[in-house]
């Protein structure tokens, strides 16, 4: 096996390896980019983890979003010592 195949499969394996544990702790690990463009054997592989990815990211994207949201809604409530009524506009 080549050694650019060889180095192209690992980091396919470690970025496959990655998503699937998406929400587990891994051990941060780099990597070394293969010499070369990924070879034509891996290309369809690639593409998959590439798509995979870029699902991850567009899902972290939203949820950040809406921790923002969030955020940006807790920081509205009033934080008085006063023993007076308040209100909460939940719509808004």
């Amino acid at each position: 096996m080549p050694d650019t195949l060889s180095a192209w499969l690992t980091v396919l394996d470690q970025f496959e390896r990655a998503l699937d544990a998406a929400d587990e702790h891994l051990d941060e690990q780099s990597f070394e980019a293969p010499d070369g463009p990924v070879p034509e054997e891996l290309r369809e592989r690639a593409e998959a983890v590439l798509a995979r990815q870029q699902l991850m990211i567009g899902g972290l994207v939203t949820s950040r979003a809406n921790v923002a949201r969030e955020i940006a809604a807790l920081r509205r409530v009033p934080t008085s010592t006063q023993n007076l009524p308040a209100y909460l506009d939940v719509e808004g």
